[in-house]
This record gives structure tokens, C-alpha cells and sequence, in this order.
């Protein structure tokens, strides 16, 4: 009877793709190279699909995206000689060695001490700065075989007004990512496109996949790179690598605050008066709070999963100063409805627009961000397309 081949197993961790895993990389790489030499004891590689422990319960259309992105993840295995491990008493018996990916993250590890590490942006910014261009680590393998010219990604059952009609999966997520920065003038457009409220092309759409693990924050770094190598630095692209430091200032800034972070009082340990009104919170969720627009919003989120960040911030700030109710309570309707909702980024922006979070203007005596609707509407909406969508 033969012996059995050892068997590699490498734990994704939730993060449903094979580019830039450096585990997954290093095991495929030793894989190969005992297949080369002709060993009789070759390595089973196996793959393994276990949540990350920071991963929350996931909603239903968040859920939807990610059976996609699993399936795809899948199909593509065998491929590369890779076993999808779907019977757990493998990972106990015959593992000879066990990897697990890591967190999707621009750093590797803290780039500024978390003991000091800074309570808004402007100075997280400005340290990173301080020894020069940022460095990120290149993601590890290329960028799986995508070609450029195909333009965008693979589109996914679900209401037709959706700003994000495609599907979860990885190869969809890199057909997005070569389109949007070298095959369109997405990218180049990117600042004076990304406050728009519906439709496609208005801003990257990287978040949902970027949430659900189907794309990685370095290879996005990496691609925004190349185009600029190509096309030099513009405003599209400097705000590109703007947003990602900001999600990145998010991760860290949790890391650095765990036991405040996801608190009414927020690393501020503000407190302040808000009504603890159920039913006025179960008629905001379901979209009768009595505001048009944040109605509209809310329809759009239930519908589909997905607000602009403009949307967004209108939301949140109605939530706060005219409902008064309790923050976190959007936060975690959000949680659950948005198809890219990862902790850090739905918390650390909720509480920013609370005034308890990271906003340098409610330091000290100044209270949550506030903005005038109807003045937002007439700059963002003056034409009403956005109302008229979903009313």
C-alpha cells in the first residue's frame, strides 16, 4: 500500500482568493518544486475556508456575494492541483503542515506604534510621510493571468437599479480592477467622480470586493502604481491611494483602541443624549423615518446593499442630530445590510460622523458633523435623478 502524501493545508482565513496569499504561495511553490524533482512523496495542497475570527456574521446580500466568490474560488482549484478540503477530519488526520493568509491589509504589521498611534487621519498621514513615499510590501504573485482589455466584471442577479451589479468572485473583482484603472478613465477621473450617488462608474466599487476577501488592498496599491508609472501622478490616482490609506488608518486605528472602538462613547469616551427609541428605530430601518431622501437611502440599502459614501454620510448624520438615536444602532443595521461592510471601516466611519471618532472638528467642544440635506441635495442632486431612483 502506498503512503500517503503529506498533506499542506493553508487556512484562507475567509480571504476567498488565490492572488497575493503569501502562504498559499510559499505551499504552492514547495508543491511544485518536489513535483519538479520528481518526488514520489509530492504534497497534497489543500485549502481550507475557515472564517476569520474578526469576520461578523454576514447579512444577505453580503452572504450572496461571498457564495459567489467561494464558488469561483472553487472552480478554479483543480486547475492548480489544489483540493478544496470540504471533510474536516482531513485537517485532523494526515496534515503534515498547516499555513493560514493573513489580514487584507496595505502593512503587514503597524506602521506607526499602536501605543501612540494617532486619533485622526491628517496626523496618521503625516507621520506616514514623514520618512518619504509610503512603501507597501508588492503582493505576492501576479495578478492571475487577467487581461486588461476585458472590460469589467461578471455581472450578478439583483435589482437592475443596483450601482453594484456584479458578480463576487475573484476573477470578476481583477477584471474590475484592470478595467477601472488602465482600461477607462476611471481611475483618471476618480476625484471628480467618487461623490456621485448612483450608476457604476462613479466610483471603484473596490470596497465590496476588497470586504468579502476577493481582492487584495496591495494589488489595488500595486495597479494604481503601474498607471501612474505610465501616466504619471494625477488627482484620480493620488485620491485613489487616499482612500486606501484611509480604510488602512481604519484597521489600525481599532487595532489601537480595542475596547472603545465599537463604544457609544468611541475612542473619544464622549458621551452625549440620544433617545433610546425602538420604534422609531425599526421605521428608520424599513424606510418610514420621515425624511424623503434618508427614506430613499434606506430603500436603496435594503434593496441592494449598497450606498455611495456620500449617501452614506447623509445618513449617518440625519441618524445622529435629527433622530438622535443611538449611533452604534445604524452602524450595526449597516453591519448587516452592506455588501461591503467590514468592522473597522463601517465603526470608525459611523463614529467619525457621530462625533465621537476621528474627526479632528469634534475634538474638544465641537459636536458630530452636520450636514444640511437640502443644501447636499441641491449641490449632489439638483436634478432630484437620485430621489426619483428610489423613491
Amino acid at each position: 500500500m502506498a503512503a500517503q502524501r503529506p498533506l499542506v493545508v493553508v487556512d484562507l482565513q475567509g480571504q476567498w482568493r488565490l492572488d497575493d496569499q503569501p502562504s498559499l504561495a510559499r505551499a504552492m511553490a514547495s508543491a511544485m518544486a518536489m513535483a519538479e524533482l520528481g518526488d514520489p512523496k509530492s504534497l497534497r495542497l489543500g485549502v481550507t475556508g475557515g472564517p476569520s475570527q474578526a469576520r461578523p456574521l454576514q447579512g444577505p446580500h453580503q452572504s450572496k456575494l461571498t457564495k459567489q466568490a467561494i464558488k469561483g474560488l472553487k472552480a478554479r482549484l483543480p486547475s492548480l492541483g489544489i483540493e478544496w478540503l470540504e471533510d474536516q477530519s482531513e485537517l485532523v488526520a494526515g496534515v503534515s503542515e498547516v499555513g493560514r493568509c493573513g489580514p487584507n491589509r496595505l502593512f503587514a504589521s503597524p506602521p506607526i506604534p499602536l501605543e501612540s498611534f494617532p486619533r485622526v487621519f491628517a496626523d496618521f498621514r503625516r507621520q506616514l510621510a514623514a520618512n518619504g513615499p509610503v512603501e507597501v510590501e508588492a503582493p505576492i504573485g501576479g495578478n492571475s493571468g487577467i487581461d486588461a482589455a476585458i472590460d469589467g466584471a461578471s455581472r450578478s442577479d439583483g435589482d437592475s437599479r443596483s450601482s453594484f451589479p456584479f458578480a463576487g468572485d475573484e476573477l470578476s473583482a481583477l477584471r474590475h480592477l484592470q478595467h477601472f484603472v488602465h482600461g477607462s478613465a476611471g481611475l483618471r477621473n476618480y476625484k471628480q467622480t467618487r461623490n456621485g450617488l448612483s450608476g457604476v462608474g462613479f466610483s471603484s466599487k473596490f470596497s465590496v470586493w476588497l470586504s468579502i476577501g476577493t481582492l487584495s488592498v496591495r494589488r489595488i496599491w500595486a495597479e494604481v502604481l503601474s498607471y501612474q508609472a505610465i501616466n504619471g501622478e494625477d488627482e484620480g490616482s493620488q485620491a485613489m491611494q487616499q482612500e486606501l490609506l484611509w480604510r488602512e488608518f481604519f484597521i489600525w486605528l481599532e487595532l489601537a483602541n480595542p475596547k472603545n472602538f465599537d463604544q457609544l462613547g468611541g475612542i473619544q469616551g464622549r458621551s452625549y443624549e440620544y433617545l433610546e427609541d425602538r420604534d422609531l428605530f425599526a421605521n428608520w430601518c424599513h424606510g418610514n423615518s420621515g425624511n424623503p431622501l434618508i427614506d430613499a437611502a434606506l430603500k436603496e440599502l435594503n434593496s441592494t446593499g449598497y450606498l455611495s459614501n456620500r449617501v452614506r454620510q447623509w445618513v449617518a448624520s440625519d441618524f445622529v442630530h435629527r433622530l438622535r438615536l443611538p449611533w452604534l444602532w445604524g452602524a450595526r443595521w449597516f453591519a448587516w445590510q452592506l455588501i461591503d461592510s467590514t468592522p473597522s471601516q463601517n465603526i470608525g466611519n459611523w463614529s467619525y460622523l457621530a462625533g465621537v471618532g476621528a474627526d479632528p472638528r469634534s475634538f474638544g467642544s465641537a459636536g458630530p458633523r452636520y450636514f444640511d440635506l437640502e443644501k447636499q441635495l441641491k449641490i449632489y442632486d439638483p436634478r432630484g435623478s437620485y430621489l426619483k431612483l428610489w423613491s
